[in-house]
């Protein structure tokens, strides 16, 4: 009975003795601990986008590769479908070339002049006075083509009483230039071969549309009629070395004389020659200076006895600062003639003749000038004019430009006359005004 009650109290003191102890309570995570946790799970969001990427990439591939197999089946298959047209033929089907026709086509330009003319010996009236269609093309690498049809209303030129040069003969369309033109050939040269405005100084080379004023200077009037001086022929241009100028120029024509107010040559039996010599000067980064030299030999009558000689002095001076010539600018132009003239009697008439103009840029389309003329007849001794024509030109756009011109004009002869005229003038297409 003592051995029954120790073992039953010994049992539970056992149990009570063999349970383990309570464990502590478990410890927060340090803020380093976190952040490496952080850092581990974007470095394995990382890994798996770059999986991402490679897996949607590489189906892309196979979609493109897919898609070009297809592509090359069909292909394939319509090739094999051709018959060809006849036994042995190359099944190769061909095609016109029309759609490089619009770049075959020359470039096409249509420029006019509409005038308000009022003067003392003139009636006020509306006149269409000008207008022009120009074809240009480069033909190739080696050549261009020019070709310009004007036509001609009546202007009232300066003259007796202010009456019109122009005949009922000389209205309607004409051929004014059309030539060929090969450049950059040996020695730095071109050729040109047909009919063109000659290279008698600077403003003869420009069509009336592009000039500064509403007219030709008086000189080039008196010398050649209101339309300048142009002519059938040859002419070569030789682009010199550098001498004693930034750029020299030498151009040689030889023309057919058809010009019926300086010589009397409708053919290539008594030509006329003219020599042209350009030099030109970089003065600074703003301005540049130009000094030109012309020689004209021609003949007045079908024998050639009767020679008619010109010689002309041109300068020219422009000014125009480096990032603002759109809005400001100055231009300064002038000539210096000298005429000889044999007469059906024995004697000569030697006559001088000069214009100079300057006009200054005010603003981006406001343009302000002045030109002075002064001219001795070329066919009369003693017979003289001068006058002053200051102008204002506004450029609505480089499509429409609209001047307004007053000249006085004093002759020893027939003494003074005013004239006003207003000029409209438009042009479209790519060559717009053209000047040389």
């Amino acid at each position: 009975m003592g051995l029954v009650i120790c073992v039953l109290t010994a049992g539970p003191a056992a149990a009570q003795s063999s349970d383990p102890p309570a464990a502590d309570p478990p410890s927060t995570p340090s803020a380093q601990e976190l952040q490496n946790q952080i850092d581990e799970l974007n470095r394995q969001l990382a890994t798996m986008q770059k999986q991402l990427d490679a897996l949607l990439a590489q189906q892309e591939r196979h979609a493109e590769q897919s898609e070009l197999d297809h592509l090359r089946q069909a292909a394939a298959a319509e090739a094999a479908s051709e018959v060809p047209s006849e036994e042995g033929g190359t099944g190769t089907e061909f095609v016109s070339g029309t759609r490089m026709q619009p770049e075959l086509n020359p470039e096409i330009s249509v420029s006019g002049d509409i005038f308000f003319v009022a003067g003392d010996n003139l009636q006020n009236e509306m006149q269409a006075r000008h207008f022009e269609i120009d074809f240009q093309s480069y033909l190739d690498p080696f050549s261009k083509m020019h070709v310009v049809f004007g036509y001609a209303g009546a202007d009232a030129e300066w003259g007796h009483g202010g009456e019109s040069d122009v005949g009922e003969e000389d209205l309607g369309f004409e051929l004014e230039e059309g030539y060929l033109q090969w450049f950059n050939l040996p020695g730095n040269t071109s050729l040109t071969l047909g009919k063109k405005r000659q290279q008698f100084g600077i403003l003869n080379r420009w069509h009336l549309h592009a000039l500064p004023q509403t007219d030709y200077p008086w000189v080039i009037q008196e010398s050649f009629g209101g339309e300048g001086l142009s002519g059938t022929g040859v002419s070569v241009e030789w682009m010199m070395p550098s001498l004693w100028a930034d750029a020299n120029e030498l151009v040689v024509e030889v023309m057919d004389g058809n010009n019926e107010v300086a010589f009397a040559g409708s053919d290539w039996t008594q030509p006329s020659y003219l020599v042209f010599l350009k030099n030109y000067w970089d003065l600074s980064p703003n301005t540049y200076f130009e000094a030109d030299l012309t020689g004209l030999h021609g003949v007045t009558d079908a024998s050639g006895d009767l020679n008619h000689d010109f010689a002309a002095l041109d300068l020219a001076y422009d000014w125009y600062p480096l990032g603002r010539e759109q809005y400001r600018g100055f231009e300064l132009r002038g000539m210096l003639l000298r005429s000889w003239l044999d007469l059906e009697d024995g004697s000569s008439v030697d006559s001088w003749g000069s214009y100079l103009y300057g006009q200054l840029k005010v603003a981006r389309r406001w343009i302000v000038g002045l030109r002075g003329d002064w001219v001795q007849d070329q066919r009369e001794a003693g017979h003289e004019f001068w006058g002053l024509s200051p102008y204002l030109t506004f450029w609505q756009s480089e499509f429409v430009r609209l001047r307004g011109q007053y000249s006085y004009r004093d002759d020893n002869w027939y003494g003074a006359d005013n004239r006003f005229e207003l000029q409209f003038t438009f042009a479209a297409g790519p060559h717009k005004h053209d000047s040389y």
